[in-house]
């Protein structure tokens, strides 16, 4: 079973963080959880060598988490 966290729970959690003007070191991790969850899934299809990966970034708080784990 796949489990998850509401978007209330998530904004509590993250509160904090952003109070304290930690976003941008809170965006930087959940890009990096990002890419290795890609990279992961790459690696189960043949390896990242070689390999296109296309990012599509709407609007909304994530794109920049989006747009670094691209990076």
């Amino acid at each position: 079973m796949l489990s998850a966290y509401t978007g209330n729970q998530v904004r509590a959690a993250e509160s904090p963080l952003l109070e304290a003007g930690l976003g941008g070191e809170l965006m930087q991790r959940a890009a990096y959880g990002l890419a290795q969850a890609c990279a992961a899934e790459l690696q189960v299809t043949g390896g990242t060598y070689g390999r296109a990966v296309v990012v599509l970034v709407g609007s909304g708080n994530n794109g920049g988490d989006a747009l670094y784990a691209g990076a």
